[in-house]
């Protein structure tokens, strides 16, 4: 993920650091205010690593998972539909089949009745 979308929800990642980096604390975190360099600079002095180590185990972190409240934000719809969309074969009518979910062979039972007898 870039740095730049870590910034603009710094609140959302405070978790995630705490998760990676037990030495933190959270309001030290949200104190950052996704700062990059402040970040590694805070990580090396609470983990007790050198600055080379720290920047690399917060690059190591950066390309982690995204937490789901970021990933499923409103402002983010546009940028997952096209996400989904590379997972979606040419000339494929994501409505038209179901045969992947294996019922096709299945008559749809009445509302209401019981067709076992």
């Amino acid at each position: 993920m870039q740095w730049t979308a870590i910034q603009r929800n710094w609140p959302a990642f405070t978790e995630a650091l705490m998760q990676r980096f037990p030495e933190t604390e959270e309001n030290d975190l949200l104190d950052l205010e996704g700062d990059r360099a402040a970040l590694v600079r805070y990580v090396g002095e609470r983990q007790d690593l050198s600055a080379a180590e720290a920047e690399r185990q917060v690059k190591e972190w950066e390309q982690g998972a995204v937490p789901a409240d970021v990933a499923m934000d409103d402002t983010r719809d546009g940028e997952n539909i096209q996400a989904a969309a590379a997972h979606i074969g040419v000339g494929e009518d994501v409505y038209a089949d179901d045969r992947n979910f294996g019922d096709d062979d299945k008559v749809d039972r009445p509302i209401g009745r019981d067709t076992s007898t």
